[in-house]
């Protein structure tokens, strides 16, 4: 019996329609406008389908309070209120070390303090300055942001917007008189209703406003908004929220009972970030000022040494073709500079000044222990390769060279092609690494041989008690007395190419093979 009554009732509901989803929608419907009608709001007239001039005195009475925060909001970049809140946060200890860390700060500390000791005192200072962002004080900070953009928000919604269209003739702003609302087609407005509860759930409404008041009151002077008035929109947000009234509103003008917020407060994190942008700011000043400071002792140390920096690059290896490298993303030639440099003393001073006073030394000096020259004869000869290698290796990068032919066969592909750009950064790679090579063997050539120098030096200021060479007297009058005067000049030079070497930091990946 019950399974034929069943079936018949079955029969019955599919006929008049009591269970397809249309009928299911409407009852939904028919309930969800009971819900609403049992609310004290009275913003929708549910058998009209409009608006009601009450909604509008809600959006009215909010918009009047919070319309001096609007203008206040007008004449302040967004991006400043992070700087704002962090600000308001930090210590008076804080602030003065804050004061420290700033680009100006370190920039003039430069002028009288050695880079490496203003890189510890920079750190020692931040790491103070971070210490005390505690993570309590980062869980507050970030809050009262959260909260303050919350109120940015909700504050520049455009209410005049909305209000238009309940009263075409109403004015922005001009509160001497109440408006003459009108009910109007909830279609007309139901965007603008899911718009206004994106900002206004996302308020924090259970939070407590007193600080960001406090904050905004310090910031211009004034409350924007009178705190007791902003509480009462608060509470009156939070028991719309609650009872879900403009949901059930959107839900019925749209005829879509499924239709739910999914506004929920957001959780910014700004913090954090700050810490670590003041470090990059500081790390970023510090690697300037000594970037500054190297190319300033570098300039200094290649004018003393050819009394001009103008020095002709290499024809390959050199800042030309980095620009070309550059507009295609690739690190580039690294040593052009030293290696210009570098090939310009072998040629110009080595194989001149040095070889005539090796010629004098080396050939013309009759040394009481031959052994004792091997050091300095063998360094000086290493040193008169040296420029045909820098040459060799620079003729590799040339249009028709080892190097030079893979370059520029590839570079016009390597934007679509990854094989083409990996074999281009190897090359680079490569010639980076033989630039370096290079260097790092002139310098201990030079080294070996400034040494031994200076060694001979301090054997011809012996005089008569010389052990070293037993013929200065002969080679100081072949150098019609000028031996100790040049040989000095070529120790001091020597002396100021391995320093202007050493500026360039040359790393190594193998050891030298030169």
């Amino acid at each position: 019996m019950s399974k034929g009554v069943n079936f018949f009732q079955t029969i019955i509901s599919s006929i008049m329609g009591g269970n397809s989803p249309e009928a299911v929608k409407k009852r939904m419907l028919k309930n969800i406008a009971k819900a609403l009608s049992k609310t004290k709001f009275h913003f929708y007239k549910i058998s009209q389908k409009e608006a009601e001039p009450a909604m509008a005195k809600f959006f009215y009475d909010i918009y009047k309070a919070v319309s001096p925060a609007q203008i206040m909001f007008q004449n302040i970049n967004p991006a400043s209120l992070k700087q704002v809140v962090i600000s308001a946060t930090l210590s008076d200890r804080q602030h003065e070390l804050l004061e420290s860390l700033s680009e100006e700060a370190v920039y003039e500390s430069s002028k009288s303090v050695p880079i490496e000791e203003l890189k510890a005192k920079t750190a020692k200072d931040y790491s103070e300055f971070s210490k005390e962002f505690t993570s309590e004080k980062i869980k507050s900070t970030d809050a009262l942001y959260s909260k303050l953009m919350a109120f940015y928000n909700f504050c520049t919604y455009d209410f005049y917007f909305i209000l238009k269209k309940f009263d075409s003739s109403m004015r922005e702003r001009n509160f001497n008189s109440l408006p003459r609302f009108q009910p109007i087609i909830g279609e007309y407005i139901v965007e603008e209703i899911k718009n206004f509860t994106s900002v206004a759930w996302a308020l924090p409404l259970e939070a407590s406003w007193d600080n960001l008041f406090e904050l905004l009151k310090n910031l211009k002077g004034v409350e924007p908004v009178a705190l007791n008035v902003w509480k009462k929109i608060i509470a009156r947000l939070s028991t719309l929220k609650a009872e879900g009234v403009f949901e059930m509103i959107v839900q019925l003008i749209s005829d879509d009972p499924f239709y739910k917020e999914k506004v929920r407060p957001e959780a910014l994190h700004i913090t954090e970030e700050y810490i670590q942008g003041i470090k990059k700011q500081v790390d970023t000043a510090v690697e300037e000022i000594k970037k500054r400071q190297t190319e300033s002792k570098i300039e200094h140390l290649a004018a003393e040494i050819f009394t001009t920096t103008n020095v002709e690059s290499l024809k390959n290896y050199n800042t030309d073709a980095n620009e070309l490298f550059e507009k295609k993303n690739f690190k580039g030639y690294m040593y052009c500079d030293a290696l210009k440099y570098l090939k310009l003393f072998l040629l110009d001073f080595t194989k001149k000044s040095i070889r005539e006073l090796s010629d004098i030394l080396l050939v013309r000096g009759k040394w009481s222990n031959q052994q004792m020259a091997t050091p300095m004869s063998e360094a000086f000869h290493r040193l008169l390769s040296m420029s045909d290698n820098i040459i060799k290796m620079d003729e590799k990068l040339a249009d028709n060279g080892e190097w030079g032919m893979k370059i520029r066969t590839l570079l016009p592909r390597c934007e679509r092609d990854k094989e083409a750009r990996n074999i281009i950064n190897m090359v680079i790679g490569d010639a980076n690494e033989e630039a370096a090579q290079l260097i790092t063997a002139s310098v201990k050539y030079y080294v070996i041989y400034a040494k031994n120098l200076k060694m001979v030096l301090e054997d011809f200021l012996k005089g008569a008690h010389s052990t070293l060479i037993i013929n200065w007297k002969e080679l100081d009058r072949f150098s019609e007395g000028k031996l100790k005067a040049n040989a000095i000049e070529i120790y001091k030079k020597i002396f100021t190419l391995v320093q202007l070497m050493q500026s360039y930091n040359v790393q190594l990946r193998t050891a030298p093979r030169y």
